[in-house]
């Protein structure tokens, strides 16, 4: 229980403070309690996993397999005259293997880069939902008597189960003031 509760807000509920504590004080002092494992703080988004030498290699033993398949299905189909080439391949087989080979290697890497770029996407944008999320918890109370949480200002409580819909919704609940009444329309017509 905090010493002085004058510093605290009054839970939108009840009206009260006195059973009123800061969430980041709370999982700090009782890390083990279910209540603190329910509030605990939100977890910050894992990094997208980088390109590596893995995704270049299987790019190449993939350009290399459709390369010699390309290859050796326009050495059947062709009836140009044989070479002095490597194995006595045709000219257009080899030609065919090399752009087949070189087509493949870049769309392959290019589906790699696309869904790289993607993931690096949908990374910041978790980042940035987990940061805001993480500010509000620092502002978050929660009051033991209607056990619920709040954000100072909010005029609703929240249940404790929904602490992480309060935490990641876009726009934080507006404060009593921020909300003005509407003064009610009169009927003026003629």
């Amino acid at each position: 229980m905090p010493a002085d509760v004058t510093s605290l807000p009054a839970c939108p509920q009840c009206g009260q403070n006195d059973m009123v504590r800061r969430v980041s004080d709370l999982v700090q002092e009782e890390p083990g309690s279910p209540l603190a494992q329910r509030l605990a703080a939100p977890r910050s988004p894992q990094p997208a996993a980088v390109m590596g030498c893995a995704t270049s290699f299987f790019a190449t033993m993939v350009s290399i397999g459709a390369a010699i398949f390309a290859t050796g299905l326009t050495e059947l189909t062709s009836s140009a005259p044989r070479t002095s080439l490597l194995f006595g391949v045709r000219d257009t087989s080899v030609f065919t293997g090399i752009i087949t080979f070189l087509f493949v290697f870049v769309g392959v890497h290019a589906m790699f880069v696309w869904r790289q770029a993607r993931a690096s996407r949908y990374f910041r944008r978790a980042f940035v939902a987990w940061h805001r999320a993480s500010e509000r918890w620092q502002q978050l109370h929660y009051c033991a008597r209607c056990d619920g949480v709040f954000l100072s200002g909010q005029t609703s409580l929240t249940p404790v189960d929904q602490v992480r819909m309060l935490l990641y919704a876009r726009r934080p609940p507006q404060p009593a003031a921020a909300s003005p009444a509407k003064a009610p329309q009169s009927g003026e017509g003629g």
